[in-house]
């Protein structure tokens, strides 16, 4: 995991601060990423299948052919093994179409990355300790989409990484004779500076076929340790990261018209960080939409991972998605089982609702 390799490179010696730096030993927690429930839906098909409702993360020109200004809404509900994940909620997928002149469009979304929420031991030199982490890190989109033909669209934009995290600790020095043990509580306070990498994607549309790719460029900055004790005094560094590049392609297929189909390809490169290496990877994921009737839609798909945050694992996914005024709004539900491990598993239910708005008159 990116957000694991950051933190284990902070195991060196952080000076000033007593006793060391320990960060959280899952990381900021298990990587997800966005791009609207109807790709989740669909095992995680976005990049190469026409969307006119949300802004694909996978690849933000699959919109180019949206005619309404719109705005998605919508939050994950985990049961999960994963130790770095609580039931709650994450804060909100958000996504923002708006149509402009010229057959430019303005293309946006925030998303959840990742989420912490764990309890820790300490163990130092001359004592031991717990520390509670919580927190998380998200991953924003903005840029512009050009339909340069019927068929043919680019975007180009910029995507940034941002995140933080909490740890409230208590520790306690070994006993020496008679002296009873004073705990030390303090504070580490971990924030990542955002980072901001190009996005550049393409999308051809036709009638019964469609395709499209996004690459992501590396994105660099630094995070900040700051301490607080108890008593007021503090010390703080600062290290540098960065997050790899990423490759998405996809490809669609209109089989029926009720009926489309889609695979996506997406990989990453490994990341190297002061002596620590987070493993390379990819996954392929396979998804469809059905639409028995004119404002029901049913979703289905399947992903597999090799390397990345969960090697080997598998998910299944499913939902449906409902129009609303002849798609003036819309409400979406997925829902997704995936295993990995020995008996690990994770349900994550996603909820969505959009409205949307003809500004210009089309």
């Amino acid at each position: 995991m990116i957000i694991l390799s950051i933190f284990v490179a902070s195991l060196i010696s952080v000076t000033g601060f007593s006793p060391e730096f320990q960060p959280p030993s899952y990381g900021i927690g298990a990587e997800t990423f966005g791009g609207g429930v109807r790709g989740f839906s669909m095992g995680g098909v976005s990049a190469g299948m026409v969307d006119s409702n949300m802004v694909s993360g996978a690849n933000p020109s699959a919109s180019a052919w949206a005619e309404n200004t719109g705005l998605s809404w919508g939050s994950k509900f985990r049961e999960t093994d994963d130790l770095t994940w609580s039931g709650a909620s994450s804060f909100p997928d958000i996504s923002m179409i708006m149509p402009l002149p010229l057959r430019l469009q303005l293309s946006a979304f925030l998303s959840n990355r990742s989420r912490i929420n764990l309890e820790d031991s300490i163990v130092f030199d001359n004592g031991s300790g717990t520390i509670k982490w919580t927190g998380g890190s998200g991953e924003s989109y903005l840029g512009l989409t050009t339909r340069i033909s019927e068929h043919l669209a680019f975007s180009i934009g910029g995507k940034c990484f941002f995140g933080s995290a909490l740890g409230d600790a208590v520790t306690t020095p070994d006993s020496t004779g008679h002296m009873v043990p004073v705990s030390t509580i303090y504070r580490d306070d971990v924030e990542f500076s955002p980072s901001w990498g190009p996005v550049l994607g393409a999308f051809m549309n036709f009638e019964y076929f469609s395709a499209g790719f996004s690459i992501v460029t590396d994105r660099s900055s630094t995070y900040e340790i700051e301490r607080s004790y108890v008593g007021g005094s503090s010390a703080d560094t600062s290290f540098h990261y960065s997050v790899p590049g990423e490759l998405t392609v996809g490809v669609s297929s209109r089989v029926i018209p009720q009926l489309v189909v889609g695979v996506d390809y997406f990989a990453r490169k490994a990341l190297s960080l002061l002596g620590t290496t987070t493993e390379e990877g990819s996954y392929i994921a396979s998804g469809f939409e059905y639409s028995p009737l004119s404002s029901l839609r049913l979703r289905g798909g399947y992903r597999t991972i090799t390397g990345l945050w969960r090697d080997g694992a598998s998910r299944y996914s499913g939902g449906i998605g409902y129009l609303i005024s002849g798609g003036k709004a819309s409400l979406d539900v997925g829902v997704s089982y995936e295993t990995w491990g020995i008996d690990e598993s994770e349900t994550v239910v996603f909820a969505s609702i959009r409205t949307s708005e003809n500004w210009l008159g089309r």
